[in-house]
């Protein structure tokens, strides 16, 4: 079990900041001081190493919002710290590491989209409802078609257009891409 989390974690630190397909296996074991054999005896493929280091970065992601959402901040504030958290991930990640799950990691890319689309379906879902309810935004707001159009996807706004995280502040971004959406709906 040791092993597999030390492959896990340098797989996963190596593939946000360099991108999944550029990194090799062999790279890989090299890194680490051990043999590929080693590698595929805990992983039956690259993809499934691939899969791993995303349910790793899935779980550092909860451990670092659960403590915003439990927190006695109003709902939209706990929203606005969320995604200062979600932008702190993708300035981390090479845009190489994102768009090539999609075209190379299919199943990988799928645990990353599902997870992606159920937090934002439950949880920033839940926290616009709660602010409908606090009546810090319109009661007429769809909430979750708001949370579709605003807050659904901004990896693939971000990297998808060229170079925003490089041109802009995370700041600028946050304020832009959440702040100003959410003041749209604000009372």
């Amino acid at each position: 079990m040791i092993i597999e989390k030390q492959i896990v974690e340098a797989a996963k630190a190596k593939f946000v900041r360099f991108g999944s397909k550029h990194i090799t296996m062999d790279e890989l074991a090299a890194m680490l001081g051990m043999s590929k054999k080693t590698i595929y005896k805990y992983f039956d493929s690259k993809e499934d190493l691939v899969v791993a280091s995303i349910n790793l970065l899935i779980n550092e992601f909860k451990k670092d919002v659960q403590p915003i959402i439990n927190s006695g901040r109003t709902p939209l504030q706990k929203i606005v710290i969320i995604y200062d958290v979600v932008f702190d991930y993708l300035l981390e990640f090479k845009s190489s590491f994102v768009l090539g799950l999609q075209k190379y990691y299919p199943k990988a890319y799928r645990t990353y989209k599902d997870f992606s689309r159920s937090f934002v379906s439950n949880t920033i879902v839940r926290l616009l409802k709660q602010a409908q309810q606090n009546l810090e935004i319109r009661s007429d707001a769809n909430v979750e078609l708001f949370a579709q159009l605003y807050l659904l996807d901004l990896e693939m706004r971000l990297y998808g257009t060229g170079i925003l995280l490089e041109s802009y502040s995370k700041e600028i971004l946050l304020e832009y891409m959440i702040t100003n959406n959410l003041k749209g709906i604000k009372i």
